[in-house]
């Protein structure tokens, strides 16, 4: 007999049922069916459930997009098993949670058996163990057993996510809800309804500790919609309706369940109106905020009398009389309290809050400029040679401002500098007409209406980058929602070929015509002269009786310390390279600007140079006589001088396939060998002529395709498309 029917409503995204499937197969469940519902998907799905043959699966598919609530209706209209349990198809489940639940309802009898489910907002990898597993704060202790606690299981907010209760991760009785279905005409919260009837069937329940379900927050809201973030702006509105519905159904209930369940969605409702409606009120300047939902909140707030604390009570007092002036001035000096106190454990708060509350609300310098390139760390790439192009052929056109945390570098034309996070930054930011960035600008700064940001990128994307990553491996994983902002409120970005304005459009959700100019920081690599490199190589104090190679690899996305900073472990074996091709070569070794950890190459002294914190990195292509990389964009900046190119990818098989994935074939297209040992490296570079004559027409076509756009003018074309009516 079939204990137990696992129903998945599937319409989208074959990376998160993968995840959903293998979850539940390595459970090795010999008594379980899956009922696959797939409705109105355009993939394939034989030869995906190929790999699923150990899975009893049954496919029921439909044509059209039936709705979530359908979908789960057909699966119970199909289940053979005792008990049935529902899983939606972007989520999975830990190794032996549904064991353990299984075990308890075989051991309990239980007609509704329960575990933990965690919202993950930001996946990052599920159950790697080479990764941080995502965690949520436990279930306090105490007796499982008792009815109210299982009801405060089932109710419980624990990602202040304000759910009512859900039908997910729960194994129910097939014959408790025999005559019991979702209601097909919601599109939304379809579990409320269906949940109070289950409640009221039901005669006991029992809840499990430590059997978790992840709840997944889909990290592409924007290719990848889940129904929660379909909904948007509607959102506010239609689940206080449910609530008001679910309240009235709760009222009429005589049952003491009903009403513990009642004052538990209750106070799941106060810390959303305290803890996130409150601070969009003062935040958001959208019409409904104030107007709609505000008078949803007021009428919703007169369930809040027995939840109020001396430090919301005249607040809700406010709401419930619908003194908007009153109640705004109220909110105002609770987060003025708050961020006062903030500002008293860390004072360099007190910069953010001028920038926000003053200098922001002062009008804009139509003639000026801002600068910044990696954070502030250097004055490098092309909002350098953005800003030198215009300084040289414009100058006191503009005022310009260079955002740089070390004084002392050395800019031309004698620009404002400021450290970024100081109190000037703040200000020359809230002032500047035009931002110059290169990479993404913080949430914290809010870009006003006659702003305009000026974009350039930092390379041409080899890797995956933002909403074409699947599942995210960094220690911050909440980047996916800066590239969405951040594409959002660009109103210009550069890009140096076709292959890449088709990326940027994509993991940007780019809403506009992408400027397809070149790269001005490649402008150097047409336009420089021999004394120039001369004087970089005297700067750097490096032999000049020697030919050059340039290290550069890239950071790894599973490699970081505790603080989400990145580390860095040198791969390539300089003790042999040393010993090999030190009579003809020196090495300059150039980290990516997101490792945090110095590299220690005094063994190595007149051999290898760590040039990680020089400013400009094209400088150093100019200088080098070849370069070796692994998986970072420069060898498509570096092919523009049609140097030879090496690549020493000793992790590729994990690179490619665990992190982050590649946009083009590496096997197939880059304009050089792919290299997995020290000694493969040292034999190519004494090679290095057969190297050449073997890669030629690959070396060709790869410069055909990724820098037919860059010849030494991109700084001239994109200072004319963004600033022409200044000029």
């Amino acid at each position: 007999m079939t204990f137990i029917s696992i129903i998945i409503p599937f319409n989208s995204a074959q990376r998160y049922l993968r995840d959903c499937l293998d979850s539940i197969s390595e459970e090795k469940l010999d008594d379980a069916e899956i009922i696959l519902i797939s409705n109105g998907i355009d993939e394939p799905l034989d030869e995906f459930l190929e790999d699923y043959e150990d899975l009893n699966i049954k496919r029921i598919d439909f044509k059209d997009n039936i709705g979530v609530a359908r979908a789960r209706n057909i699966g119970i209209e199909n289940a053979q098993g005792e008990y049935v349990y529902f899983i939606d198809c972007d989520d999975y489940v830990d190794k032996d949670s549904l064991n353990k639940l299984i075990q308890a309802a075989k051991s309990t009898k239980a007609d509704f058996v329960n575990g933990e489910r965690i919202t993950t907002p930001y996946i990052r990898s599920r159950f790697n163990e080479e990764l941080e597993k995502p965690h949520a704060v436990p279930h306090k202790k105490g007796d499982l057993s008792d009815m109210e606690y299982s009801l405060l299981l089932l109710a419980r907010d624990k990602t202040n996510k304000h759910e009512f209760m859900s039908c997910l991760h729960a194994l129910i009785k097939k014959d408790k809800i025999s005559d019991i279905r979702f209601d097909e005409t919601q599109r939304y919260f379809t579990d409320y309804y269906f949940m109070i009837d289950v409640l009221e069937n039901i005669e006991s329940f029992y809840g499990v500790e430590g059997a978790w379900y992840a709840k997944r927050h889909r990290d592409d809201p924007v290719n990848l919609t889940s129904l929660s973030q379909e909904l948007k702006d509607e959102k506010f509105v239609l689940y206080f309706d449910q609530y008001f519905k679910v309240k009235d159904i709760l009222a009429k209930k005589q049952a003491k369940k009903f009403k513990i369940l009642s004052k538990h969605i209750t106070i799941a409702l106060y810390k959303y109106y305290y803890y996130r409606y409150s601070l969009l009120f003062l935040n958001n300047k959208k019409e409904g905020i104030r107007t709609v939902y505000f008078d949803k909140m007021c009428e919703i707030s007169k369930d809040f009398d027995e939840l109020v604390n001396w430090k919301s009570k005249r607040e809700v007092k406010a709401l419930q009389s619908k003194d908007i002036v009153k109640y705004e001035k109220l909110l105002r000096f609770r987060y003025g309290y708050v961020q006062t106190k903030k500002i008293m454990k860390k004072p360099s708060k007190l910069n953010l809050w001028f920038y926000k509350e003053v200098y922001n609300k002062k009008p804009t310098q139509d003639n000026k400029i801002i600068f910044i390139s990696f954070g502030g760390k250097y004055y490098s790439d092309s909002p350098k040679y953005l800003y030198e192009y215009l300084y040289n052929n414009y100058g006191d056109k503009f005022e310009y401002v260079w955002v740089i945390n070390d004084p002392t570098v050395e800019i031309p034309g004698n620009p404002k500098k400021v450290k970024r996070c100081s109190r000037e930054y703040y200000k020359e930011v809230a002032q500047s007409k035009y931002w110059v960035t290169n990479g993404r600008h913080p949430g914290r700064l809010r870009k006003k209406e006659d702003q305009v940001i000026v974009s350039t990128w930092h390379g041409t994307p080899l890797k995956r980058l933002g909403l074409d990553i699947g599942d995210i491996y960094t220690e911050d994983p909440r980047i996916k929602e800066s590239y969405i902002k951040n594409g959002e409120e660009w109103d210009y970005l550069i890009s140096p070929n076709r292959y890449t304005t088709n990326i940027l459009k994509s993991c940007f959700a780019y809403p506009r015509d992408i400027l397809e100019s070149g790269y001005p920081r490649n402008d150097i690599l047409y336009n420089a002269t021999d004394s120039q490199v001369n004087q970089i190589k005297e700067n750097l104090n490096i032999p000049t009786d020697k030919k050059i190679i340039l290290y550069a690899p890239t950071w790894r996305d599973d490699e970081f310390y505790d603080t989400g900073s990145i580390k860095f472990t040198l791969k390539l074996e300089l003790d042999k390279l040393k010993e090999a091709i030190s009579d003809e070569y020196i090495v300059l070794v150039r980290t990516h600007y997101f490792i945090s950890n110095n590299l220690d190459l005094t063994p190595y002294e007149g051999f290898a140079f760590d040039v990680s914190s020089y400013n400009d990195i094209a400088e150093l292509y100019l200088i080098s006589d070849m370069l070796i990389t692994d998986y970072s964009s420069v060898f498509f900046d570096f092919a523009n001088l049609k140097r030879p190119i090496l690549y020493y990818t000793y992790d590729l098989d994990k690179y490619e396939g665990m992190l982050r994935g590649f946009y083009i074939d590496i096997h197939e297209e880059v304009p050089g060998p792919l290299l997995f040992t020290t000694e493969e490296v040292i034999d190519s570079i004494k090679n290095i002529d057969e190297i050449n004559d073997k890669y030629k027409e690959k070396y060709d076509k790869f410069y055909e395709t990724y820098c037919n756009v860059d010849d030494g003018n991109a700084s001239k074309r994109i200072v004319e498309a963004v600033w022409k009516d200044n000029l």
